[in-house]
């Protein structure tokens, strides 16, 4: 794999794991609210909090996790068009 490209791998793979991470504590953090307020999480619907609360402040950590996950696919997608773009390229020695 060309090093640029492995590069943008591990980026990818290290914002999917924080997204992964930020999600289940999302997650956990909405059921632990269901069992304080009841009606927090209905049916197509779920209140995520007042700003400055856990589950706002949960919500908003997973929320830029996802941001910085689709930010990392977006320019590994873009360092694969510049290495297909490189190898097409020929090289013109001078004599």
């Amino acid at each position: 794999m060309h090093p640029y490209l492995e590069i943008r791998r591990r980026m990818l793979d290290k914002a999917m794991r924080r997204y992964v991470r930020a999600d289940i504590a999302w997650r956990q953090g909405l059921e632990q609210a269901a069992l304080l307020v009841p009606g927090a999480i209905g049916r197509g619907y779920l209140m995520i909090g007042n700003p400055g609360s856990r589950v706002r402040r949960l919500y908003d950590e997973r929320d830029r996790a996802l941001q910085r996950l689709a930010a990392a696919r977006a320019k590994l997608h873009e360092a694969r068009g510049r290495v297909r773009v490189e190898q097409r390229i020929p090289l013109i020695a001078h004599s």
